[in-house]
């Protein structure tokens, strides 16, 4: 049983591993194939025509929202933008909330797809009871709202991210509430 997008490469979802290619050669292959249709796909999404103006506002304000419809790529095309535009340079993050742990880890899962690296590797999430994740390695980091809540206990300005993005923040939850209570008071 896996959490993924149709279609998906992904092989590793919520600490369990499932069968993907059998040898790193067909995976390469693979791999190989991807980048091209991939990159032509994310360039049609309608997220992909903002991606200037996205990154000048994300420079420009401390709070950004972003209203799309589902579908256009709002949540796994704008980390990517963010990581292009070098807000992960100097071991910086990029944190992307997610309201279930499924979401996290799929999206994650797809992400490091278009990345092409390993899940865990400049890709990762963490979800309660499950992160997959490299210190020092992980620049986009999907997770859920509680566990952003538990590193800001520790961490209660977040230094670790550059940008934080509430990702569903319309399903309305504590944790969701929260945490963008005090996301305001680290602006």
């Amino acid at each position: 049983m896996g959490f993924q997008r149709p279609g998906s490469r992904s092989q590793h979802a919520f600490g369990v591993t499932f069968d993907g290619p059998k040898s790193k050669a067909a995976a390469k292959e693979n791999k190989d194939d991807e980048p091209s249709i991939l990159s032509r796909a994310n360039a049609q999404l309608p997220v992909a025509r903002c991606r200037r103006e996205l990154l000048y506002l994300v420079e420009q304000h401390a709070t950004v929202i972003v209203l799309g419809d589902t579908g256009s790529g709002k949540t796994t095309q704008i980390p990517q933008f963010l990581h292009e535009a070098g807000w992960t340079a100097g071991g910086m993050q990029v944190a992307c909330t997610q309201p279930r742990r499924a979401a996290a880890a799929s999206v994650a899962a797809r992400v490091a797809e278009e990345q092409r690296c390993e899940l865990g590797g400049a890709v990762g999430y963490a979800v309660r009871f499950d992160a997959v994740v490299t210190e020092g390695v992980t620049r986009i980091k999907f997770l859920t709202d509680g566990v952003l809540l538990r590193e800001m206990m520790d961490d209660p300005l977040l230094t670790q991210y550059s940008v934080v993005m509430v990702d569903e923040a319309h399903e309305r939850s504590l944790a969701t509430d929260m945490v963008l209570g005090l996301l305001k008071k680290v602006q």
